[in-house]
């Protein structure tokens, strides 16, 4: 028998952690499945699930869709368990089960977590890091100065991390809807983080620095093979247009333009 309490409480020992996390049921079956109406199971992007949808491929292949497409709404799949694997419908997934049933599962985001990566914590950085996590950003703080990354001056959500930048992977979870600002305190290091991001998947890319400084990044990077489809995918100078000037007012252009961004999400 499920049990129900145990899979709540340790849900929301999950959901206290402000990871993105799914949760699936299995709504409807129809036919010889070992997933039966009822059946939970909560996937977190990383890390092992709690619960099951009854083992077998057919919960493999709702893990892994769930961490692939990472949807933002809910969602109901509809699984063919027939042995041939061949989709009855359109609307309908193939698997390569035997069991020759249907199982409808419902997919609904708990928390869905829009991570924001800012990399420098200068002034402007410091700013945009304090006002994006009070917008619901989940936001990790990146900076080679460790004297600049005091926890204390930032909301509890936010993630402080020491960091070189030519070693930014190790700081930096890159998925399709993962957002960056790069306002290191260098146009080389800039340049240097950009360069990696932008073989990477993101959702939103940005760079600050003046359109000058901006053109003579992007000059370099062609010049080592990058597309103009490439460059065209960072938002650089980054921010909405406003005439800001001051760190705060840097800080609320940008954050005005990722929330536009994130809107595109939902």
């Amino acid at each position: 028998m499920f049990d129900f309490l145990d899979y709540y409480q340790k849900l929301k020992q999950l959901l206290e952690q402000s990871e993105s996390l799914w949760q699936a049921i299995v709504v409807q079956t129809d036919g010889s499945t070992p997933a039966k109406p009822g059946m939970h199971i909560a996937i977190p992007l990383t890390g092992n699930p709690l619960g099951n949808l009854g083992g077998g491929n057919l919960e493999y292949r709702v893990i892994n869709m769930i961490r692939e497409q990472q949807p933002s709404t809910p969602v109901l799949w509809k699984f063919n368990l027939d042995e041939q694997g061949l989709p009855i419908d359109e609307n309908t997934i193939s698997t390569s089960m035997i069991c020759g049933g249907r199982v409808d599962v419902f997919v609904e985001p708990l928390f869905f977590a829009h991570k924001l990566y800012v990399i420098g914590a200068g002034h402007c950085g410091k700013a945009l890091a304090q006002l994006a996590s009070r917008v619901n950003f989940q936001v990790t703080l990146i900076d080679n100065r460790q004297d600049l990354l005091i926890k204390e001056e930032y909301h509890d959500s936010c993630t402080l991390i020491y960091n070189d930048y030519n070693d930014i992977e190790k700081a930096i979870k890159f998925d399709k809807n993962c957002f960056i600002v790069i306002m290191t305190y260098g146009h080389v290091h800039d340049k240097q983080v950009l360069e990696y991001c932008l073989r990477k998947p993101f959702f939103y890319l940005g760079m600050i620095g003046s359109e000058k400084k901006v053109a003579e990044t992007f000059d370099k990077l062609r010049a080592q093979g990058f597309s103009q489809e490439d460059l065209q995918k960072v938002h650089a100078p980054v921010g909405l247009t406003i005439g800001s000037q001051t760190p705060w007012e840097i800080a609320v252009s940008i954050t005005a333009e990722l929330i536009r961004e994130r809107n595109l999400l939902k």
